[in-house]
């Protein structure tokens, strides 16, 4: 389904559902764009997709968001056994090497899941530390906080610099450079990895994760470098 405005197109989305249709996947925020459908559009789309397609909802940036859609009521409520939320270790909470992740669900869908798992894809250690990122809410603040910093500073910079930019929700930010790979190759040659979006059908483009304020910094030097600018 083509993207509007660099989101998904909910109203399209559930349009283009048949009666053959099993499940619907959609992200939000949205990956790679970092856009963010709003709380009423969100929940009109999970409660009109019919009870028998199931709705695989990407969650991954979700903590990013100051007051995000909770879903996870209509689960335990069991209203909405077909919706399973996919959340991930690996961003706010800094734990990407142990590529964790978790899935809410109904427990009959959740079940079901537990029949192709691997017996051993998780160990003791990961879901010790897993456990112990959930409580550690300072962390999740103050990496909230740091990134809105971050979205705040290349905003203003790419504004300045007069780059076309898609506002983020999420701890990443697209920006057109136009020739999306020569500039990543020019700013890795100075020590600063960008990620190219050409597999997303848009190769004047590149993604920049927000990171410390010295590495924001930095990053935007060296794309200035390479820009010309």
């Amino acid at each position: 389904m083509p993207a509007k405005n660099y989101a998904h197109d909910l109203d399209a989305m559930l349009a283009a559902i048949t009666p053959a249709t099993r499940i619907v996947f959609a992200a939000n925020p949205n990956n790679p764009t970092g856009t963010v459908a709003t709380r009423e559009t969100l929940a009109r789309f999970v409660n009109a997709v019919p009870e028998n397609v199931l709705i695989a909802l990407d969650e991954a940036y979700v903590e990013f968001l100051d007051n995000p859609l909770d879903l996870v009521p209509e689960l335990r409520s069991g209203r909405k056994p077909n919706l399973l939320l996919m959340r991930t270790f690996s961003k706010i909470y800094g734990l990407a090497g142990l590529r964790l992740g978790f899935g809410i669900g109904h427990p009959g869908l959740i079940a079901e899941l537990e029949k192709t798992r691997q017996p051993f894809n998780i160990n003791a250690v990961a879901q010790a530390g897993a456990l112990a990122a959930l409580d550690d809410t300072a962390h999740v603040t103050k990496t909230r906080r740091n990134n809105a910093r971050g979205l705040r500073f290349f905003a203003r910079a790419f504004r300045k610099l007069g780059l076309k930019f898609v506002p983020s929700s999420a701890n990443f930010v697209l920006v057109h450079v136009g020739d999306g790979p020569r500039v990543f190759d020019e700013m890795q040659k100075l020590g600063v990895i960008v990620r190219l979006m050409a597999s997303y059908q848009l190769p004047e483009w590149v993604r920049i994760s927000v990171g410390t304020t010295k590495e924001n910094k930095r990053c935007l030097e060296a794309l200035k470098s390479v820009l010309g600018k």
